[in-house]
C-alpha cells in the first residue's frame, strides 16, 4: 500500500489521493525532480 489509511483517504479528495499516489510511486521508482537552481544574470538578460 501507499501508507494511507481509511481515516487518512476519508478526510482527502479525489484529487489529493491520486497526486499522493502519483508522487508516491515516482519516489519508489528512482524518479525525481529537477533541482532548482540559482538565476544567473544571463537568465535575466535572456528574459
Amino acid at each position: 500500500m501507499v501508507g494511507l489509511t481509511l481515516e487518512d483517504l476519508d478526510m482527502m479528495t479525489i484529487g489529493e489521493c491520486l497526486d499522493y499516489v502519483e508522487n508516491y510511486v515516482d519516489i519508489k521508482s528512482g524518479k525525481q525532480e529537477e533541482k532548482t537552481r540559482r538565476a544567473t544574470q544571463d537568465d535575466f538578460d535572456s528574459f
